[in-house]
Parts: structure tokens; sequence; C-alpha cells
């Protein structure tokens, strides 16, 4: 019996991704790119031959069998195949410290973790590359978790998924802004991102909206590289405005944001000195320096936050105990 206990960050992403060219192994239609935040999820992984199946339980829920499959199982059976073990089954125990399915990438922290305590508890050696390329299969973004900082995830164009992996561009420290994050609902989505994600080919503005990714890119990157606040917090709005409107342009129609969303968008753009950013829920991010986390947290409550998160910048998973 092998044990491990990790803990892994969420991210939020400031380039977005929506949309997949291959949904087995999760690769994406664009180029994303993230910053890890540091809510994390705590997760226990025990691995042993004698289970005779895998199981996930999240806040004390067990999943069902149909979420294990859809989910962890298909990162398990990669695992497994690494690991030269078929008969491996795990149980794996995750309590996350915010809100599950609201938009806060709660999955993309549970699956770093899961892949990460494998990792650890079998001994795989593995380094972040391969480690992002497992997460990957289970949740997209959950890719971009494996590493701190400002985080890019490369598309890949390879059919079997072996060049779609992350990098950090840059360490947590290289900027001092944080998230603060507006809790509007913590409802679980009606529209999953995995089904959202399945309608957007059928948007006419995809196109576009990939043409735009693919040239403001390299401008979100400098942006960063030189602490282009200007700069920066217009792309990352723009790039939020263009990954819920192709959501919005897909049919039959899907839209995560709500009135106060809007509300916060227009707050925000008119403050001028933050971004704000969604992603697959009506909760805002809103990126500023550290230093006007105060107000902007005063805003957002204005605007009907419940709850209000501020988050710095974070590293990448870390391991708590083995064996």
């Amino acid at each position: 019996m092998k044990r491990a206990v990790v803990e892994a960050p969420a991210n939020i992403a400031l380039v977005k991704y929506w949309g997949k060219r291959n949904e087995e192994l999760n690769l994406p239609l664009n180029d994303s790119l993230s910053m890890t935040l540091d809510l994390t999820v705590k997760t226990e992984v025990t691995l042993s031959r004698e289970f005779d199946r895998d199981e996930v339980y999240v806040n004390q829920r067990r999943l069902s069998d149909e979420e294990v499959k859809e989910y962890a199982g298909r990162v398990m059976r990669s695992i497994r195949k690494v690991a030269g073990d078929q008969g491996l089954r795990a149980v794996v125990r995750s309590v996350s410290t915010f809100p599950e399915s609201a938009g806060l990438a709660s999955s993309a922290a549970g699956m770093a973790a899961l892949v990460w305590a494998c990792n650890e508890a079998l001994g795989l050696g593995l380094d972040r590359k391969e480690i992002s390329k497992l997460a990957r299969e289970g949740s997209g973004s959950a890719c971009r978790s494996i590493f701190g900082g400002f985080v890019l995830w490369k598309k890949g164009t390879r059919n079997d998924g072996s060049d779609s992996y992350c990098e950090e561009l840059f360490p947590p420290s290289h900027w001092d802004l944080v998230d603060v994050i507006g809790l509007v609902s913590d409802s679980k989505k009606k529209i999953s991102s995995r089904e959202g994600m399945k309608r957007v080919r059928t948007a006419p503005t995809l196109d576009s909206r990939l043409e735009f990714v693919n040239r403001t890119l390299p401008k979100m990157i400098e942006s960063i590289a030189n602490r282009d606040e200007s700069s920066f917090y217009e792309l990352v709005m723009r790039h939020s405005n263009s990954m819920h409107s192709v959501i919005m342009d897909s049919w039959p129609p899907t839209w995560y944001l709500n009135d106060i969303s809007i509300k916060v968008m227009e707050i925000i753009y008119a403050y001028g000195k933050a971004a704000y950013t969604f992603d697959a829920g009506p909760n805002p991010h809103v990126i500023t320096s550290s230093s006007r986390a105060d107000e902007i947290e005063n805003l957002l409550r204005d605007a009907g936050a419940r709850r209000v998160i501020v988050s710095k910048i974070s590293q990448g998973p870390r391991t708590l105990e083995v064996g």
C-alpha cells in the first residue's frame, strides 16, 4: 500500500482556453496563460492492489462511479500505465478551501493534486512537464496548476498530446499582484465547462476568437515581463470578454455571468487600475496590485459580493506526507 498527501493550487486563466481539438486527451484549441493562486486543495491518495475500484471523495462527498470514470478514471489509467501496474487502484480524499463548481478552478487544483500525489506515492520520478501532461487528461486547466507564478499552456499540434504541456514563464516573485475574488454565487453551474466547450464549435465567432488569442498572447507575455499595468489590465479584460462572447455565441446558448458580474465589469473598467476576468462562472476575479486589494474588496462588496477572497500569486503543488 502506497500513500501521499499533497496540496495543489488553483489558477486563474488570463488568456483563456475554451474548446478542444481532442476531448479524450483534453487538447485545447489555443494556448493559454494563467496565474497560480494560493487557493488550495488538500488531497490524500492511497494506492493498493487490494482495492477493487477507484474511489474519490470531494469535501466528504463520494463521487458516483460515472463521475470517477469521467475525470479521475482517465488519469488513473495513465498512472497505471506509467507505473506498469494495472492492478493498482486508488482511494482519493480531497478537501478544497473554496467552493467547487463555481468558476474557481477547484477541479484543476484537485486533479493536479491527484497526479502529484500519485507521482510521490509511487516514486515515479516524473518531472513537472510530464506531470502536467497527465493532469491535463483529467481536467484541462489542471496542467497549469503544476507550476507556480505565471504559467503558459502550449496547445501542441500532435495527435497524441505529447507536445501539449505547461511551463513557468515568471516566478511568483516577479510581480506583486493579487486576485481579489468576489463570491456572488456558490451554486453549482447548470452547464459544466466540459459540456459548454462541446458547444463552442457552433459559434460563428470562434475563428475570430482564435485569431485574437494568437495575435495578442505575445503582447500579454510582454506586458507581464515589463510589469506594464495599463497594457496588462486591458488585455486581461479583453480576453475574458472574448471567451464569454464565444460562449454566448454557441448553440444551444450558454452563459455563466449574472447581473452582478456585469455590474463588476463596469465598475472595474471605470476604476482603471485593475482588471476583471471570469472563468466559467459568475464570480469576478479582479487582478490588481496588492496595495489596492482593500479598495477593490470594498468595491466588490458594494457591487453585491457576499464574500471576498484575496489570493496572492503562489507556488505549485507541495508534498505534505509520503508513505
